[in-house]
């Protein structure tokens, strides 16, 4: 493989596989992983695995712990309060330019989004929910011209995305959102920001709601007290 890929390449390639399958749970909170592994998995050198470690580290998706192992970060209810700040902080500050810049096609892809997401929870498909959620949401911030802030968001949400990927599995955790969903795209559609403001920030603070329903149900996955103990790694998970 590294004959056919720059240095660099291979360390892209590894480090969007690798986070894609952190960030959609395919490799669980708290599983144990190693350069040698991932590297033979990947048919590649261990320099861009261990570069690739660095920068899920950055981002708060592994923990390495020199000397001994490195694993999967837990989730971390304290980073996810802080990652659902900036998500609120910066997607309320696009919504005026949001309304401003908006041509009809831009909702009507709203709306088509939203009835995607209603289609695919239809067959318990969250990964996908969540990437139609993420579209909709990416879409404000498109049309606003802030591109930039989109990308930090994305790279700086991982435990915040889990999150989300684990509460939508809950009973009618889906239908409120695309509720929500709905009745933000009418605000915007009206161009009300202030009403299209309450409606993201109520659509946003629902997560924090679930919180014990999450421990109760996941609880190996989550920062606890003494740390747990980690996971086996389970290649067959990976995409």
């Amino acid at each position: 493989m590294e004959s056919t890929y720059r240095t660099g390449s291979v360390q892209d390639l590894v480090y969007a596989n690798l986070r894609k399958n952190i960030i959609n749970l395919n490799l669980a909170p708290g599983t144990g992983i190693s350069e040698k592994e991932i590297a033979l998995r990947y048919k590649v050198s261990r320099t861009p695995v261990r570069e690739t470690f660095i920068h899920l580290a950055k981002e708060g998706l592994v923990q390495v712990i020199p000397q001994k192992e490195t694993m999967v970060s837990r989730i971390d209810f304290s980073r996810v309060e802080q990652e659902s700040f900036l998500r609120e902080s910066l997607e309320t500050a696009v919504l005026e330019p949001f309304i401003g810049k908006a041509k009809p096609e831009h909702f009507t892809a709203l709306k088509e989004l939203i009835r995607q997401q209603s289609e695919v929870i239809k067959n318990d498909d969250y990964i996908a929910f969540v990437a139609h959620d993420d579209a909709f949401h990416h879409t404000f911030f498109s049309v606003a011209g802030q591109e930039l802030s989109w990308a930090v968001l994305e790279q700086m949400s991982g435990h915040y995305h889990r999150i989300r990927l684990l509460t939508v599995r809950f009973k009618g955790i889906a239908k409120g959102i695309v509720g929500q969903h709905t009745q933000l795209l009418a605000a915007l559609k009206k161009g009300d920001p202030v009403g299209a403001r309450e409606a993201l920030q109520g659509h946003l603070r629902k997560l924090g709601g679930e919180e014990r329903l999450l421990l109760k149900e996941f609880p190996d996955y989550f920062v606890s007290g003494d740390g747990g103990d980690a996971f086996d790694i389970d290649f067959g998970a990976l995409s």
